[in-house]
């Protein structure tokens, strides 16, 4: 199987418009579990890569509001990976847990896919930061307006869901609960 860039591009544009077969057309590709975890790796990578680059071109002023230091591209790749990994485990097991048929190498496959499309959309936005300021701000909101609507398409396909609003309405009742542990967590040492 030969994998190119336009090909990937162009398989990018379909799943934009047509989430769930773009996710089958992705797992119909029946990659080795090696292959998947080395897109989600090289996604992870090239994001935190692409990020810093973004942070950079900032005008100076802008850089010193969120802090002159930026964060190592290293550590931002390796939080990444974790991160991805850590949600390709949830959205395995809660489906599951929730009556899906999904399998942990499929939502990892999904999930690389998932920040692949993000990466092209994040390329664009960094384009656009360069050429034309405002149309990058635009940008950021498509991507999280993106970043929703494939999710959810992607676990109602891995987990064979119907309902898409109430795949949302999970996504959004885990990310909820996940920020409010993470607070309760987190509150002692800020507070501190």
């Amino acid at each position: 199987m030969s994998v190119t860039l336009g090909g990937l591009l162009r398989l990018v544009r379909f799943t934009v418009a047509n989430p769930r077969e773009g996710a089958r057309a992705v797992l119909a590709m029946d990659l080795p579990m090696q292959a998947r975890w080395l897109a989600l790796i090289f996604t992870a990578v090239a994001a935190a890569l692409v990020t810093f680059a973004g942070l950079t071109l900032l005008p100076r002023d802008v850089r010193q509001l969120i802090g002159d230091d930026l964060p190592s591209p290293i550590f931002s790749a390796a939080l990444q990976v974790g991160l991805l990994a850590f949600s390709a485990g949830l959205i395995h097991r809660i489906g599951v847990w929730r009556g899906g048929r999904g399998t942990f190498p499929d939502a990892v496959l999904l999930v690389a896919w998932l920040q692949f499309i993000l990466l092209c959309l994040e390329v664009l936005q960094l384009l656009a930061q360069l050429v034309l300021p405002p149309l990058a701000d635009v940008l950021g909101v498509v991507g999280i307006v993106l970043f929703f609507w494939l999710l959810t398409h992607f676990v109602a396909e891995l987990h064979g869901f119907t309902s898409t609003l109430a795949v949302l309405g999970g996504i959004l009742l885990v990310i909820f609960g996940m920020a409010f542990v993470l607070a309760a967590v987190l509150m002692p040492f800020i507070s501190g």
